[in-house]
Formats: C-alpha cells, sequence, structure tokens
C-alpha cells in the first residue's frame, strides 16, 4: 500500500465543527516489546514490522498530533510507586529498557510524554532526589509534554497543552487512534481518560498487546457498553489504513 498523503487535518463536518486527528503511541519500548526486557509483554515482539510500517504510511501529516508516551521509571523512587507492588524495575529512565522500540523519525507533529504511572493522565509523584542531575531534570519532566525526552525543557502539563491545542472559537471534535502496550494497563488508563475528555477512540487491535487481556476482550467489558454509540471501537490497521485513504 501506498503512502497516504494529502489527508485534509482539522477536516470540518456537517456540524461546522473542526475534527482534530490524534495519534497515540503508547509504551512501545525494549522492556515491554523486546524478549529480553525488564517486563516482556508476551507476543509483544511481533509488533514492531507492522507498526513501523503503519507508521510509514501515516507518517506524511494524517494526524494534528502524534503523542509518544514513554513509561519512564527511576530506581531512586520506584519502591514508591503503585507499579511496584506487581512488577519489577522496568524502563529506568536513558536505558536501553526506556529506548523505543518502533522507529519514529520522520514523524509529522509529534511529542512526547514521560509517565511512571499506569495512568498518564495522573501526576501523584513522590518527592524524590537524584544525585544525577540529568535525572532529576527528566523526573521533574514526568506528565509535560516534552519534544525531547532526553533533553527535557518547559513545564507544560498535558490537560494544559491540550486545552491550548484544541481550544478557540471553532468547536473541536477529537479522533484519537491508540497503538500500543499493555491493552489492559496503561492502554486502558489513556482510553478512558481520552473518553472522559469527550474524544472518540479508536484502537488499532493488532498493533496492541496484553498482559492478561487482549483489547477485544476489554471492550467487550460492561462498563465499556454505553460507547456503543460509536465513540469506542477496535479495527485492524489494514482497515483503518483503507478509511484513510477513502473512496477508490
Amino acid at each position: 500500500m501506498s503512502n497516504i498523503n494529502n489527508v485534509s487535518l482539522k477536516e470540518k463536518n456537517s456540524r461546522n465543527m473542526i475534527r482534530m486527528k490524534i495519534l497515540e503511541i503508547g509504551d512501545m519500548q525494549n522492556g515491554f516489546i523486546e524478549p529480553e526486557g525488564n517486563l516482556y509483554v508476551s507476543g509483544a515482539k511481533s509488533l514492531i514490522t507492522p507498526a513501523n510500517e503503519f507508521l510509514r504510511q501515516v507518517s506524511s501529516g494524517v494526524f494534528d498530533l502524534i503523542l509518544i508516551v514513554l513509561d519512564t521509571h527511576f530506581a531512586e523512587e520506584y519502591n514508591k510507586c503503585e507499579e511496584a507492588r506487581q512488577f519489577s524495575l522496568h524502563c529506568e529512565y536513558g536505558t536501553w529498557d526506556w529506548e523505543l522500540s518502533v522507529d519514529v523519525s520522520g514523524l509529522m507533529n509529534a511529542h512526547y510524554l514521560m509517565k511512571n504511572q499506569f495512568n498518564m493522565w495522573s501526576d501523584k509523584r513522590a518527592k524524590v532526589t537524584c544525585n544525577d542531575p540529568v535525572r532529576q531534570t527528566a523526573y521533574d519532566h514526568l506528565f509535560c509534554i516534552l519534544t525531547d525526552p532526553r533533553r527535557p525543557s518547559g513545564m507544560v502539563a498535558f490537560d494544559d497543552f491540550l486545552k491550548k491545542f484544541l481550544t478557540g472559537q471553532t468547536p473541536v471534535e477529537t479522533d484519537v487512534t491508540l497503538i500500543g502496550v499493555a491493552s489492559d494497563y496503561c492502554n486502558r488508563f489513556s482510553m478512558e481518560g481520552w473518553l472522559r475528555r469527550g474524544a472518540r477512540v479508536t484502537i488499532i487491535q493488532d498493533l496492541t498487546k496484553g498482559i492478561s487481556k487482549e483489547t477485544p476482550q476489554i471492550l467487550a467489558e460492561d462498563k465499556y457498553h454505553q460507547y456503543k454509540d460509536g465513540r469506542l471501537r477496535a479495527v485492524s490497521s489494514a482497515g483503518y489504513l483503507c478509511e484513510l485513504q477513502g473512496p477508490h
């Protein structure tokens, strides 16, 4: 399939509302995706090739915003994290385990968000002092929107960034497309946060992996039946790319 180009951004629908398209790449890091990672999600390595192909297809301006979420932990504070109750230390900042497994080079309108919890919408951190000033700066920039997580600067919280990005004189409808891991942990929290903020969420189910549950099992849960109005769905990557191309 050829690369998708000239997709209209901020499309106005019949109600004269602007439609904003956001892609979230969730925790696609070596710690989860590679078998040698500290918290390998079974079968996740199989996501790398199709995810890279998908990202290549959507690299040329399909999305108004690409949000690359990085699970980011520090040995200085991990035992105080909720995740420490279930999992050993993983995705420690600056290590191979923390690095992305997929190729995000060339993606337009990309920003990063580092988080040290399952829920990227929360910011309940312990007060931690790191001996390394680089690590301290990274820790202080958790839950902020960044252009470079290796050299974090600016203190714009995620929700504040979204308000600036999405508000204006014209009402906005937000379409979020989600890929990554893990379906039953961080992806779930992300999805619920977007839904609470009124977005429509599409999960590319063949580009996600769960630890105990996969995407179809999660969306079949009773609490998500309220979104059968079309605000929440799961599709294949091939089907999604066909939708972007539109009628032939």
